[in-house]
């Protein structure tokens, strides 16, 4: 063999081992990065673990927190219902009750209603209709359903049972217009009077009112149905409203207009006139109807 021949293969040989230890440590710097992904790997899976436990704690916790709740609501429903029950025999047996103690809407008595009164303490209770209290706590009743103008019974009905019991839509839309005023007049559809006069509305604006809360009425026909309301209004307040006629102006043409009032020296039951000194407490009406 010739030197040439002898020198190639030991030049050959020479880049093989460096080809080698090149891959060696190649080899060597990839398991090192395996080792530490493992490692990451093996910390994340026990972070994870933690995270497990910890959300099985919260629902195990949630889960007596929802037990614990609900035995609280069912404890709760079971002392209203005992309550209800007492307050209804205790109805029965002609109690007067304070309002602020008595959820009518969960009371069962016979009629299934309730009188709201007021009494001379200024307090508030609720009756069987018409029972006297035994004990006479309280003090008399100052005023009771029964004592009401027509006008304010119908105003204590709501708009379904309003509808079923009036057989005239006027008397229908008296009892919702006295719903819109208070002893102030402070309500948009009645306006505060003075001197003499202690709240007071136009026809103008109640035809206005009506076309508002009554679809499909016509601004003819709301005119018409505002002075009917009018005389209804007059004939269940028992003449304790009164109508006057007004002039008015409109875009240049002058015309007469009814007005409803209620004078300041008007009692109405149930309620205190401000401009007397009369201090009766204000009486509710019942309750169911």
């Amino acid at each position: 063999m010739s030197d040439s021949t002898t020198s190639g293969a030991s030049s050959v040989l020479d880049d093989n081992d460096v080809s080698i230890s090149d891959l060696a440590k190649h080899i060597r710097s990839l398991t090192d990065r395996v080792d530490d992904l493992e490692a990451e790997v093996a910390e994340k899976d026990k972070r994870i673990d933690e995270l497990e436990q910890r959300v099985d704690a919260r629902e195990d916790k949630a889960a007596k927190a929802k037990a614990h709740r609900k035995a609280l609501a069912r404890k709760t429903q079971s002392c209203g219902e005992c309550i209800d029950e007492l307050q209804a025999r205790e109805f029965e047996k002609g109690a007067h009750l304070l309002a602020d103690n008595v959820d009518k809407e969960r009371i069962t008595v016979d009629g299934n209603k309730l009188e709201r009164i007021t009494k001379d303490d200024g307090n508030t209770y609720f009756r069987l209709p018409g029972e006297e209290d035994a004990l006479g706590r309280g003090g008399a009743v100052a005023h009771s359903t029964a004592d009401l103008l027509p006008i304010q019974r119908l105003s204590r009905y709501d708009d379904e049972m309003l509808a079923s019991v009036t057989n005239r839509k006027p008397d229908e839309l008296a009892g919702k217009v006295w719903r819109e005023r208070d002893e102030a007049g402070r309500y948009s559809l009645w306006s505060t009077g003075s001197g003499e006069i202690r709240a007071y509305l136009d026809a103008s604006e109640l035809a206005d009112w009506i076309r508002l809360k009554e679809s499909g009425v016509s601004k003819k026909y709301s005119q018409e149905l505002a002075r009917r309301t009018m005389d209804a209004m007059h004939e269940l307040s028992n003449g304790r409203l009164g109508k006057i006629k007004r002039q008015r102006s409109k875009d240049g043409l002058s015309y007469q207009e009814t007005r409803l009032v209620l004078k300041s020296d008007v009692e109405l039951p149930g309620e205190v006139n401000s401009k007397t000194t009369d201090d009766s407490p204000t009486t509710d009406g019942v309750a169911g109807e």
